[in-house]
């Protein structure tokens, strides 16, 4: 395939009917949620969550083996706050997130490395004019540890901030620094489908964001303008659009295009993706696309890659789920270059609300032309605190 037109594809999505791209945790699709404006304040998904989506990660997704059998579902969702059940003024939600890792990598042999990341360390501050919070102001402060921001460390910055405008139940409009608007935003940042392709964990863009929402599709599309903390000949300047249509019940289709450009990188992204829900709690998704890299500084033929992502949740039973994530990536499809494999297996846990744990195996392995390395493999465990 030679290099594609990327706004000939631009204007192809923004022709046909999509919709809204899931992020933060797009395999809830399994119990029937597949909207992310139904419970975040971004409607593209990622970021805190609302008053709606605290209460159903509280009385659907978490183990309620803390509570009493006795108890409602209605008592348990009613302390879901960030002070419990304690009502805050209406115009105010804070909102806490920590995720730290731990990490082991070959385990077994005389190489073996062990280390705990600070992974997530956020702040939400959110604010509405109005009780119905047509006009809302999103903020998220997060603390950098070994993982670097834009060249700082062991540093507070504001990591995302945007206002947030209702115009009626089927347009939204986003202003401020927030996240990209492509494919399935997954919470690992380091997946093929996110900081490869420069769309981390800290890859928050200024940007203005229409939000189209209906009920058997939706669309988002995105003027962006860079980081603020970035230095100018770094900012990642473009467009985006995304969208999903619902095939039916608990089945969605879709797909992404993004093309960008700073004085170092030029960017073209097209990625197509699916979400199923195979039982209440169950799913399946994937995204598949193409990556094209240009590298101005080096004068250089872009690179035009692939990559693709699978991944499957089985609900065991209400809080404890299997979850296992197949990885594939190559830098060039033009000529001979290195392809990637990693599949990764564990478990995703909910055992108590405000609560997440992770417990996975990962085994990497990269083909050549003239072979392949040996097996990488690595344990990982996760803890994710949210208030």
């Amino acid at each position: 395939m030679r290099h594609f037109k990327l706004h000939h594809v631009l204007f192809l999505l923004v022709s046909f009917t999509f919709a809204k791209q899931a992020q933060a945790y797009p395999d809830f699709i399994g119990y029937g949620y597949s909207s992310c404006i139904t419970c975040h304040y971004n409607g593209s998904g990622s970021g805190a969550l609302n008053d709606y989506g605290r209460a159903l990660f509280a009385t659907e997704i978490a183990a309620r083996d803390v509570f009493p059998k006795k108890m409602e579902e209605e008592e348990i969702a009613a302390m879901s706050g960030f002070l419990g059940s304690k009502p805050l003024p209406w115009w105010f939600r804070p909102g806490i997130k920590y995720r730290g890792l731990w990490l082991k990598t070959d385990p077994g042999s005389s190489n073996t490395m062990e280390r705990f990341i600070n992974m997530q360390n956020d702040v939400n501050l959110n604010f509405f004019f109005d009780k119905k919070q047509r006009l809302a102001l999103i903020t998220t402060a997060s603390y950098t540890a070994t993982e670097m921001y834009y060249g700082k460390q062991n540093t507070w910055f504001a990591k995302e901030y945007y206002l947030r405008w209702k115009q009626n139940n089927n347009l939204w409009f986003y202003v401020g620094q927030l996240d990209n608007v492509y494919g399935l935003r997954n919470i690992d940042h380091t997946a093929v489908n996110r900081r490869p392709l420069d769309l981390g964990q800290y890859s928050q863009t200024q940007s203005v964001v229409a939000h189209f929402t209906y009920p058997d599709w939706n669309i988002a599309a995105q003027a962006f303008f860079g980081n603020a903390a970035a230095e100018d000949t770094e900012k990642q300047k473009g467009f985006s659009v995304s969208g999903e249509y619902q095939v039916y019940e608990k089945f969605m289709v879709g797909a992404s295009a993004l093309t960008s450009q700073s004085d170092i990188t030029k960017w073209n992204l097209l990625a197509f993706t699916t979400r199923m829900g195979l039982s209440k709690g169950s799913s399946l998704i994937a995204e598949a696309g193409f990556k094209e890299k240009t590298n101005k500084l080096a004068n250089t033929d872009a690179e035009l890659g692939t990559y693709a992502l699978v991944e499957t949740l089985v609900n065991i039973r209400r809080g404890y789920n299997v979850l296992s994530v197949i990885e594939h990536s190559k830098s060039n499809i033009n000529k001979s270059s290195p392809e990637q494999m990693k599949w990764s297996l564990g478990g995703l846990l909910f055992p108590l609300p405000r609560t997440e744990l992770r417990m996975m195996a990962t085994n990497a392995k990269t083909y050549s032309d003239s072979g392949g390395t040996q097996d990488a493999w690595a344990l990982q465990g996760q803890v994710h605190i949210s208030y």
